[in-house]
């Protein structure tokens, strides 16, 4: 249901739907993803991009990747 309100209000106002939606997506990460030791969602996230930015550079660096 939240990716369908996203897409339409970003087909019916693309100029605020960029925005808005990135704000809603961060909402709905917050509410999701709690951290039992935090309060806040924000190191939860922060360790979750980073683990995926470790990834991601681990599987860009790995021989082979630029074919």
């Amino acid at each position: 249901m939240l990716l369908s309100a996203l897409r339409d209000w970003a087909r019916d106002s693309p100029t605020t739907a960029v925005p808005g939606i990135a704000r809603s997506l961060v909402q709905f990460a917050v509410s999701v993803i709690p951290d039992p030791d935090r309060p806040d969602a924000a190191g939860t996230l922060e360790a979750l991009r980073d683990a995926r930015l470790a990834v991601a550079h681990a599987v860009h660096s790995a021989p082979g990747a630029h074919r």
